[in-house]
């Protein structure tokens, strides 16, 4: 089985906020402290889940909203 590499997409330069925040991830990494701007999440979820739909959500809404990718 091979695996077809990734489509292209356009790769866009950063936002002033992002030149921001990736200076100071890089900055902190140098003296190993961690990184203040790191944002997760956690879902429960109630009652029966599909991961197969879950999975195709999740998916619909990264192909139609590029910037979640990044």
């Amino acid at each position: 089985m091979t695996t077809q590499p990734a489509a292209r997409i356009d790769v866009l330069p950063l936002t002033p906020l992002q030149e921001g925040l990736l200076f100071h991830a890089l900055y902190e990494h140098e003296r190993a402290a961690r990184d203040v701007y790191l944002v997760q999440l956690v879902f429960e979820l109630d009652g029966a889940v599909d991961p197969d739909r879950l999975r195709a959500a999740a998916q619909a809404l990264l192909d139609r909203h590029p910037t979640l990718r990044a």
